[in-house]
C-alpha cells in the first residue's frame, strides 16, 4: 500500500510542478500529450527546487514537496469551478494521433517492465555506487538535508556519503523524498530508477515529435532508442536522471522559437541537469545543447540570443549548489575532489591531481612552449578518455548487441539499427548535400552534428583527441542521434518499398523484427539477467544469503556490521548511521574493544543486531588494523562476544556469517 501511495505521491510532484512552470505558456491540446509535457517538465523542476530548498534550509520532506506541487493547480481549479470555467468532455474516437501516443506509452511501459524486471531479479544491488546512493537517500530521508553533516575537520569532505556534498545531491534527494513514504529502501532505488529511466524515453517522443515535426518518425526513433543496448541499463546511479533531464531541456529550447516564455523554463531545465549528476555528464549534455541551438539557429535564420541566455541562465541557477561547496571547501580542495583526489581533510595536504597540478605550473611556467604544454595538458585532464571501462572500440563492439554487457554502461548499436544508421547517414549527405542548411532540414542537421560529437566521445581512447571525457559513459548520448537516423533511414526506404509495390507495412514489421531481434533481445537479456554486486562480499553466495536473512525483519532495523561495510545494512532495507561521528570514532578501535564495551556501545544506539561474518571482517581489519593484529584479536574478539552472554545468536549460515541479538 506505501508503494502504491508513494508511485501517486511521486507523480503529484510530477504534474503538478509541471502544471505550475507550463502555466503561463501554450501547451500541446491532446490532453495526453499534455500530461506528458508536465509530467516532464515536473521532473526537471523537481532537482533544483530541492536544492534551493536545501540553500534556504528549508526541510526535505514529502509533505513540502507536495504543498508546492499541488497549490496552485488546485487553486486554478478551484477558480475555475467558482467561475463554472471547468469543463471536461469524453470524446470516444481514435484519431491517429491518439494511436501513435498509446503505442509511445506502450514503448515506456514495455521498457519499465524490463527494467523492473531485472532490477528485481536478485535480493541486493548491483555494483558499488547504488549502495553508496542508498547511504545518500537514507540520510536525505532521515536528516531531511541534502548537506554534509558538520564534522570536526571544517572543510573536510565525509566521505562515507558518496553522493552528497560535494556531489550535486538531486538524484538523492529525488529518491529520498520517495523513501519518506515508501519503508523499503531496495523497493524506492530499483522501482524509482526504473522509472525515471524509461519515463525518459517517453520524454524523448515528446521531443522528437516537435524537432522532427512528424510523429510516425517520433514513434519510430523512440522504439529504436528503447531497444538499442546502448542507451541505459536498470543501473542505479545519477546518470538516470541526468540524462531523461536532456530532452525536456531540448523541448524547452525548441519551443522558445514559438514563444519567448519558454526560455524560463528551458533555463530551470539546464540548471537541474547541473545539480543532478557530476560536472562529466552536464558538460557532455550541455555541449549537445549548445550543438543544437547553434546548428539549428543558422539553418533556421533566426536570432539564437534567447537559446543561448536559457543556457546560461540555467547554469548560473545552478550555482545555488556549485557557489555554496565551492565556500564551504575552497577552490583548491573543491577542484582536488572533482579531479580525483576524494579522500582528503582539512588537515592533510594531498598530492595535487593531474588538473590542479596542470593549472598551477601553467601559472608558473616561464615559457610560452611550457604555458602551451601545460595548457594542453589541462584540456587532456578534461577530455580524456578516463573513465573506469573507456576503451578503444571495434566495429564489432557497434554493430553486434551482445548478451553479456556492461551493467552501468552498456555498448552496442545492434546489426540492423547500425544498417540503418548508415543508410539513412549515406543518404540524407546525398539527398540533402546542397539543401540540409535549409529550415525544413534543421532537424537533420542537428541530428548529424550530434552524431559527429557523440562519435567522437565514444571513441574518445581511439582518436589522437578526445572531445569528452568518459568515453564509455558516451555511448548513451550516441544512441540518441542513432535512433533518430534510423527513423529516418525506415522511412525511406518505405518510401523505396512503395516504389517496387512492397507495402510500406511489410518494410517496417521487417525492420522492426529485425532491430528486436538484433538489438532488443541483447537488451531484454542483459537487463534482465543476474548482476554483480559489491566487492565488499568474499563469497558468492552471500549477497543472496544476506537478502534471505534480513528480507526476515522489519524494514529499518537497526543492524551493526562487525566489518565497516554499512551501506550494506542500509541497502538491505535496515539502519545503521554511516555519517555518524561516533560510530564513525568507535569503528576506528573496534578490535580492540572488548564484548562488555562493544556490547554497552551498541545498546547505547538501541542497535538490535551484530554481524559476524569471519571472512569479510578479516578482509577488511587487515586493511585497516594490519595482518598480524588482525590474526591476533580478530578470533579473541570472536570467542569473548559468543560466550559473553550479551548477545543471543539468531541465525547462523555455516562458512558465511553470524547473526547475534543485541541482548537489552
Amino acid at each position: 500500500m506505501a508503494s502504491f501511495i508513494t508511485i501517486v505521491l511521486f507523480f503529484a510532484y510530477l504534474l503538478g510542478l509541471g502544471f505550475t512552470a507550463t502555466y503561463w505558456v501554450r501547451k500541446p491540446e491532446h490532453f495526453l500529450e499534455r500530461l506528458m509535457v508536465y509530467a516532464a517538465i515536473g521532473l526537471g523542476v523537481f532537482p533544483i527546487l530541492s536544492i534551493i530548498l536545501n540553500f534556504l534550509h528549508i526541510p526535505l520532506d514529502w509533505k513540502i514537496f507536495l504543498l508546492l506541487s499541488v497549490a496552485f493547480p488546485v487553486y486554478i481549479l478551484i477558480r475555475k469551478i467558482q467561475k463554472r470555467e471547468y469543463h471536461f468532455s469524453f470524446r470516444p474516437v481514435l484519431r491517429k494521433s491518439d494511436l501513435i501516443l498509446i503505442a509511445a506509452l506502450l514503448i515506456f511501459a514495455a521498457s519499465l517492465f524490463m527494467y523492473v524486471k531485472g532490477a528485481f531479479a536478485y535480493p541486493y544491488l548491483e555494483d558499488e555506487d547504488p549502495w553508496g546512493h542508498a547511504v545518500g537517500v537514507k540520510y536525505v530521508a532521515l536528516e531531511k538535508n541534502a548537506y554534509d553533516p558538520p564534522t570536526s575537520q571544517v572543510g573536510a569532505v565525509d566521505t562515507s556519503l558518496s553522493y552528497i556534498d560535494p556531489y550535486p545531491p538531486a538524484y538523492d534527494v529525488m529518491m529520498g523524498i520517495s523513501h519518506q513514504t515508501s519503508p523499503e529502501m531496495q523497493w524506492t532505488l530499483k522501482f524509482f530508477n526504473a522509472l525515471i529511466i524509461s519515463l525518459g524515453i517517453l520524454f524523448f517522443f515528446l521531443f522528437a515529435k516537435e524537432f522532427t515535426q512528424s510523429s510516425g518518425k517520433a514513434l519510430l526513433a523512440t522504439f529504436f532508442l528503447a531497444a538499442v543496448p546502448a542507451y541505459m541499463s536498470h543501473f542505479i546511479w545519477a546518470h538516470s536522471l541526468a540524462i531523461a533531464l536532456l530532452f525536456p531541456a531540448l523541448y524547452a529550447l525548441w519551443k522558445i522559437r514559438e514563444e519567448k516564455n519558454w526560455m524560463y523554463i528551458a533555463a530551470i531545465m539546464v540548471a537541474s541537469i547541473w545539480v543532478s549528476q557530476n560536472v562529466e555528464q552536464p558538460l557532455k549534455l550541455t555541449t549537445m545543447m549548445l550543438i543544437f541551438i547553434i546548428v539549428a539557429g543558422i539553418t533556421l535564420r533566426r536570432s539564437i540570443k534567447w537559446e543561448l541566455t536559457a543556457v546560461g541562465s540555467g547554469i548560473l541557477l545552478s550555482m545555488v549548489w556549485w557557489g555554496t561547496m565551492v565556500q564551504k571547501y575552497g577552490l583548491r580542495n573543491f577542484v582536488r575532489y572533482y579531479t580525483g583526489d576524494k579522500v582528503f581533510s582539512a588537515g592533510a595536504e594531498p598530492a595535487v591531481s593531474s588538473v590542479a597540478s596542470s593549472v598551477s605550473d601553467a601559472a608558473s611556467s616561464a615559457t610560452s612552449s611550457g604555458i602551451l604544454q601545460k595548457l594542453l595538458s589541462l584540456w587532456k585532464s578534461f577530455t580524456g578518455a578516463g573513465g573506469s571501462a573507456s576503451r578503444a572500440y571495434s566495429t564489432n563492439d557497434f554493430f553486434i548487441a551482445k548478451e553479456n554487457n556492461m551493467i552501468n554502461g552498456p555498448i552496442g548499436i545492434g546489426l540492423v539499427v547500425s544498417l540503418l544508421v548508415l543508410f539513412g547517414l549515406i543518404y540524407v549527405l546525398w539527398k540533402y548535400r546542397s539543401s540540409i542548411v535549409e529550415e525544413k532540414n534543421s532537424w537533420l542537421a542537428v541530428t548529424l552534428f550530434w552524431l559527429i560529437f557523440t562519435f567522437w566521445a565514444v571513441n574518445g581512447a581511439t582518436f589522437p583527441v578526445s572531445v569528452a571525457r568518459g568515453s564509455f559513459r558516451s555511448w548513451m548520448l550516441l544512441a540518441i542521434p542513432v535512433a533518430i537516423l534510423a527513423a529516418e533511414a525506415t522511412h525511406v526506404l518505405m518510401r523505396i518499398g512503395k516504389k517496387f509495390k512492397v507495402p510500406a507495412f511489410i518494410v517496417l514489421v521487417l525492420i522492426v523484427a529485425g532491430a528486436l531481434f538484433t538489438s532488443g533481445i541483447q537488451k531484454y537479456k542483459y537487463n534482465t539477467t543476474l548482476w554483480p554486486t559489491s566487492g565488499s562480499f568474499v563469497q558468492q553466495a552471500e549477497p543472496f544469503e544476506y537478502g534471505q536473512w534480513f528480507a526476515t525483519i522489519p524494514p529499518n532495523t537497526p543492524v551493526f556490521l562487525y566489518a565497516p561495510r554499512d551501506k550494506l545494512v542500509i541497502g538491505y532495507n535496515a539502519y545503521t548511521c554511516v555519517w555518524c561521528e561516533d560510530i564513525t570514532a568507535f569503528r576506528k578501535t573496534i578490535l580492540e574493544k572488548d564484548a562488555k564495551e562493544l556490547h554497552s556501545f551498541l545498546a547505547s544506539h538501541q542497535y538490535e543486531y551484530l554481524i559476524l561474518n569471519g571472512a569479510m571482517d578479516r578482509k577488511y581489519f587487515m586493511g585497516g588494523f594490519g595482518e598480524n593484529k588482525t590474526n591476533e584479536l580478530l578470533p579473541r574478539r570472536y570467542e569473548e562476544i559468543q560466550k559473553s552472554g550479551l548477545f543471543t545468536p539468531v541465525y547462523y549460515k555455516e562458512n558465511l556469517f553470524l547473526v547475534l541479538k543485541v541482548n537489552y
